[in-house]
């Protein structure tokens, strides 16, 4: 099986065993052009990005194993972001395996590397990767992971077709995307957070993406002759203090400022959400649930 080339400094060091600290992302400093998200990308991010991974490993370890990953297999991880995933990955197929992790933030690429460098996972590389420009590596791969990425990207067409190019035959895809983002609610009183859910919505489609993005792409990969396998909607509920609820409150605190910056949420708005989310710490029987996920797993026949 033939390694991928890496020549980057980063990769270099990590060969001889030289760790170098990298620094976290300046929340100050504007990002370029290729490197802006709608959610941001900065230290606040880095670490909500980190504790999202916590709670959303098991069911990334129940997918992958549903999918059947194993030792020595190569894997791609579209928009990999900081490299937790990744990692988890090169963990399970292992030295003998591979993983590819393309990314287009330059740091969180950074991030990403320094991981699999403090970890010694010599077979995981971090790259620089725009998935709307820019041509998969031929591979072949045995699995493509991708998770809240293909929501953002303004066409999702263009990705999908250079899929099967660097599959091998039988090789598989695994999507985690959004195909119900109006399930996202606090109950059983969370008008505020209702409006929320709809501003949320209406930011991500003024930026190009499609929140439900999860309601075409089983019919666009079966269109480029993938066999789907599997359709398992991923609901996610929790009450008052539990970690999905904890995850959800840090959202509606951190992308509501954003909204705000928008112009498309009031101070008075924030303001009658955090009332909401306060009034439900009290009540026993109230609830947070999420947008739902459409687990779609498709194979290259």
């Amino acid at each position: 099986m033939a390694p991928f080339p890496k020549t980057d400094d980063v990769w270099q060091a990590r060969r001889q065993r030289t760790p170098a600290r990298l620094k976290a992302p300046d929340p100050l400093a504007p990002a370029a052009s290729n490197d802006t998200y709608v959610l941001g990308n900065d230290a606040v991010e880095l670490n909500r990005l980190r504790l999202q991974h916590d709670l959303w490993r098991p069911t990334l370890q129940a997918a992958l194993a549903r999918a059947g990953l194993g030792p020595g297999e190569r894997v791609i991880d579209l928009g990999a972001g900081p490299g937790f995933v990744a990692q988890d990955l090169a963990r399970i197929v292992g030295p003998s395996g591979q993983v590819l992790g393309l990314e287009q933030n330059a740091a969180y690429v950074s991030h990403g590397q320094q991981l699999a460098l403090e970890a010694a996972l010599d077979h995981l590389d971090m790259r620089c990767h725009d998935l709307i420009s820019d041509p998969l590596p031929p591979g072949p791969f045995d699995l493509v992971w991708c998770r809240w990425v293909a929501m953002f990207l303004p066409e999702v067409k263009p990705l999908l077709d250079r899929l099967a190019c660097c599959l091998a035959r039988g090789g598989q895809i695994l999507f985690h995307e959004y195909v119900h983002w109006d399930t996202f609610g606090l109950h059983p009183q969370g008008k505020a957070i209702a409006r929320f859910s709809q501003l949320v919505q209406r930011s991500f489609r003024e930026a190009g993406g499609e929140p439900d993005i999860n309601r075409r792409l089983p019919s666009l990969l079966a269109a480029r002759g993938f066999a789907i396998e599997d359709l398992l909607p991923l609901p996610v509920v929790g009450r008052a203090g539990e970690w999905p609820a904890r995850w959800m409150e840090m959202f509606v605190t951190l992308y509501g400022a954003k909204l705000q910056a928008l112009g498309l949420w009031s101070p008075e708005e924030a303001e009658a959400a955090r009332v909401e989310m306060e009034a439900s710490r009290a009540d026993p029987g109230s609830f947070w649930m999420g947008p739902t996920i459409l687990e779609v797993r498709a194979r290259r026949t």
